[in-house]
């Protein structure tokens, strides 16, 4: 076999160039307004469904890919003498892990492994990023099991109205309504929405962020992103926060895509980080 090839899909979130450098395939969710069906990150663009998301009375639906779509790409790679890693969004979020699975079955079970991460956007691309450029199967999958255990990603968002419209709040379901301007901060336990600690105001929000991040990171050499949904500047500003707070290898900035972004809504911004490459 002749190397290894890591398979994403796009709720990963990876930028393009990233993606590109480091040989990642990114198979498409498709996101559908009405009749109209598009594939995330191919033929919408984060800003075009974010204008369109702001001005449609009825929010958009998301389809997993059909295990034919991984199979093809599965089907490619080992016909170039590849193993292959396949990452994916976490199994209690979609199905698309089990058509990853399926199509793994059904292509080469002995020479294709798929990682439920159990998280989402660049929580997805960290754990994909550290199983690249391994040499074999084993070591591959081997980095990214790490990976996945050690990650750390909290979110905050604008509201949480789509969360909750598409049943993706988790523990957070209990802050709805709330009349006091909570701002909780999130994260992910076991592949669910939880609850970090609720904080009254998003400024106050992000500070506390940024504190409660300080305090796990502490002195250990990370690898980090930060995710915006329609919020450039805010998430270049928080960008420059970290990379001042922290010590770090590599820093990303993208876009939460119209997958994810379907589920937390326009406003959000994440921040998900694991250890630097020899800081474990």
């Amino acid at each position: 076999m002749a190397g290894i090839q890591i398979v994403t899909d796009s709720t990963a979130d990876m930028p393009k160039a990233v993606a590109e450098a480091y040989d990642i395939k990114v198979v498409p969710l498709s996101v559908s307004f009405g009749d109209e069906r598009y594939q995330d990150g191919v033929d919408l663009t984060p800003e075009e469904y974010y204008r369109r998301l702001r001005r449609e009375p009825i929010l958009p639906r998301t389809s997993q890919p059909a295990p034919g779509q991984f199979a093809e790409v599965y089907q490619e790679a080992i016909a170039n003498g590849r193993q292959v890693l396949s990452v994916h969004i976490s199994s209690k979020l979609s199905g698309t892990y089990q058509a990853a699975s399926l199509a793994a079955e059904m292509v080469d079970k002995e020479n294709i492994k798929v990682v439920d991460t159990l998280s989402v956007s660049m929580g997805i691309g960290l754990v994909a990023l550290a199983a690249a450029g391994h040499d074999t199967l084993s070591e591959a999958q081997k980095a990214a099991e790490t990976a996945k255990e050690q990650l750390g990603l909290f979110f905050l968002v604008d509201t949480l109205e789509y969360m909750e419209k598409n049943g993706r709040i988790g523990r957070a379901a209990s802050l709805v309504g709330s009349l006091l301007q909570i701002k909780p901060v999130l994260t992910f336990v076991d592949g669910t929405v939880d609850v970090v600690e609720k904080v009254r105001g998003t400024r106050r929000a992000r500070r506390r962020m940024l504190e409660i991040f300080k305090e796990r990171v502490g002195d250990t050499r990370i690898d980090f992103a930060v995710m915006h949904a329609d919020a450039k500047e805010e998430g270049m500003d928080l960008l420059a926060e970290v990379q001042d707070l922290v010590a770090y290898d590599k820093s990303f900035l993208g876009d939460v895509g119209p997958t994810m972004g379907s589920h937390s809504g326009p406003g959000t911004l994440g921040l998900v980080w694991r250890p630097a490459l020899g800081s474990e």
